[in-house]
């Protein structure tokens, strides 16, 4: 196993579970339409890419999605027949997001935010993040 992945791995052990997401992305007008982070099938990867809690369900979305601009932004996670229910906190490297916090519907989790393309917690395409369920 190779430096990240096994630095992953170790650290994961003490999460309820832990996904590694590579970014990709979509879109590049300013304010509109730029989406970031993980879509099955469309952009970006995931590893392992399913669930711990939910059974080893797909976790299909784990995005950051423009939607015209702030304050409309959001971030959204979607696992394959999840219930609002298994975890309190995801944090995705120094971002924590509360279930509780969250419009949960249909086996995905919105959060509102006001971070911008610069800001969001998924960076630069290309790049690596740590995603941590407790």
């Amino acid at each position: 196993m190779s430096g990240a992945l096994a630095t992953f791995a170790a650290s994961a052990a003490s999460y309820l579970d832990a996904q590694l997401v590579t970014t990709g992305g979509t879109g590049t007008a300013i304010n509109q339409n730029r989406i970031r982070g993980y879509s099955q099938g469309s952009f970006g990867s995931i590893n392992p890419g399913t669930s711990a809690i939910y059974g080893g369900a797909n976790v299909t979305n784990m995005t950051w999605n423009e939607n015209g601009g702030t304050p409309n932004s959001y971030y959204f996670l979607a696992i394959t027949g999840a219930t609002n229910t298994g975890w309190t906190t995801l944090t995705i490297g120094s971002f924590t997001f509360l279930r509780a916090s969250a419009t949960f519907g249909g086996g995905g989790w919105t959060w509102v935010t006001t971070d911008t393309a610069a800001s969001q917690a998924f960076g630069a395409n290309g790049s690596t993040h740590y995603c941590y369920f407790t």
